[in-house]
């Protein structure tokens, strides 16, 4: 039971591990991320409607 409890803290302990080491990468990941849904978001509020479906 200890063996286990120590084990799951191991594992946690690494995956922190891994997030720490790979932090520039998951950052570029989240910007880019954000800027894109960003792009989205502005460009559906600011464009106006078009009043023919076909245009």
């Amino acid at each position: 039971m200890v063996s286990d409890r120590f084990a799951i803290l191991d594992l946690v302990h690494g995956v922190l591990e891994a997030i720490k080491a790979d932090f520039g990468c998951l950052l570029v990941a989240a910007l880019f991320i954000i800027i894109m849904a960003s792009t989205i978001v502005f460009a559906t509020i600011f464009t106006p409607p078009a009043h023919n479906a076909f245009v």
